[in-house]
């Protein structure tokens, strides 16, 4: 079991976004806080705790963005129609030109109608 949640947590920290020393400081200062918490290191409970704030991390991590697009595209088409949204455009600093539908989208506009 020990073998496995370090792995684990081999791979959750060479597939996070943290590269070279930034990685290095990131992954010292999680050692550090774990054990702040009161795990020791090379325990199951330590690892565990290695992995949980990697992942909270990366789920702080902005979308990537093809995600963010298709975050806006759904917003977009869900409020055509409704006059409280301005139509999406190029002078929207938030917006995305969507590529497959060749149509502007953004965070707080409606998309153009067909």
């Amino acid at each position: 079991m020990h073998r496995t949640v370090w792995s684990a947590l081999l791979l959750l920290s060479l597939s996070g976004c943290i590269s070279g020393p930034d990685h290095a400081e990131q992954l010292a200062d999680d050692r550090q806080k774990c054990g702040e918490f009161g795990f020791q290191d090379g325990t199951d409970a330590f690892a565990n705790c290695m992995m949980k704030l990697s992942t909270r991390r990366q789920d702080r991590a902005p979308p990537d963005h093809d995600t963010l697009v298709k975050r806006y595209r759904s917003l977009s088409m869900e409020r055509r129609g409704d006059d409280r949204y301005p139509v999406c455009g190029a002078a929207g600093m938030d917006n995305e030109l969507d590529i497959s539908t060749g149509k502007w989208v953004g965070p707080d506009c409606q998309m153009e109608p067909d």
